[in-house]
């Protein structure tokens, strides 16, 4: 099946009546398509080629899309489609984040991962949309004690999130492959993955709590 014509697509989602959406980019422009009845149709148009790299959906009506600052202190382009039109949200921060990937659960629970583009080189933040606005929680450091998170300046930003069914999240770092991590809305607990590799891609079962998880060596693991 052909993607949008002329279009370099980046992220691409279900929603949940069985569109397809995607985002791209196009000469100098960013794009989010929809594909409904074997038909793509340009849902958005962005005048930066920056690009959107995350998109997540639940329904026609309730699509997110994000991706990365045009400078340090620039907004954040994190969008929301509502079924009608498109609305950029504000991040509400000090510096630009770059969304790296978006975790949709519920119209008011949805789950971001992102990096804060500061020049102290923060490792990436779970970020969570509770319907009317965001909190933000770091990820702790590998000796940090279960449960406790403090900031703390590293390299590192890829990894991936996924929920777990119940109000919580998963998340894998390259800052820490030693562990995965779950956190429950509260506190931080630790798992022990089958290797001390990291977990570049996961995702959960729908309607349970199974999560499965590609490696960046090739693995794959599955926690029920």
């Amino acid at each position: 099946m052909a993607g949008p014509e002329g279009e370099l697509l980046q992220a691409i989602e279900v929603d949940r009546t069985g569109g397809l959406w995607a985002t791209g980019i196009s000469g100098d422009a960013t794009t989010v398509s929809v594909r409904r009845h074997g038909q793509w149709k340009n849902a958005l148009t962005l005048p930066q080629p920056s690009g959107l790299n995350a998109i997540a959906a639940g329904s026609a009506s309730d699509v997110w899309a994000g991706g990365y600052g045009e400078s340090q202190i620039g907004p954040t382009p994190l969008w929301h489609f509502d079924g009608a039109a498109w609305k950029r949200t504000p991040w509400g921060s000090e510096w630009a984040h770059w969304i790296l990937q978006i975790e949709y659960v519920a119209p008011d629970d949805v789950w971001f991962y992102a990096l804060e583009q500061s020049p102290l080189f923060p490792p990436p933040t779970l970020h969570h949309w509770d319907g009317s606005a965001f909190t933000a929680h770091r990820l702790p450091s590998p000796s940090d004690p279960a449960g406790e998170v403090r900031p703390k300046s590293v390299m590192g930003f890829l990894g991936s999130i996924a929920a777990d069914g119940r109000g919580g999240v998963w998340a894998s770092s390259p800052y820490d492959p030693a562990r995965l991590l779950h956190f429950d809305g509260t506190s931080w607990i630790q798992a022990t993955p089958p290797l001390g590799v990291t977990a570049y891609s996961m995702t959960r079962v729908p309607h349970t709590g199974i999560i499965w998880a590609g490696t960046q060596v090739g693995t794959v693991w599955r926690k029920s």
